[in-house]
């Protein structure tokens, strides 16, 4: 069983990249899924989600500012910590 592992493990450290995509090739008549670009994967990633900043605010302030968990006059002054409200 030991040396099954070590001649796996030989022909895996001795095929190249190329060598490697015939090993996982697609079965003709099928078609192989596009592969987003590292570019294009990191891209999706930096965007912010709408839905996880709306998910992220408790209260959407329109009229007023963000004060805490709720909304108060855009004259007056937030006395209260940073809260789930978020300014619209």
């Amino acid at each position: 069983m030991r040396s099954i592992a070590i001649a796996l493990a030989v022909v895996l450290a001795t095929t190249s990249v190329a060598d490697a995509g015939a090993l996982f090739s697609v079965p003709p008549g099928t078609q192989a899924l596009q592969q987003p670009t590292l570019i294009e994967r990191l891209e999706r990633l930096a965007e912010p989600s709408r839905n996880a900043l709306l998910a992220a605010c408790c209260k959407t302030c329109r009229k007023g500012k963000a004060c805490g968990d709720s909304c108060i006059s855009r004259d007056k002054t937030c006395r209260k910590g940073i809260g789930c409200a978020c300014d619209g």
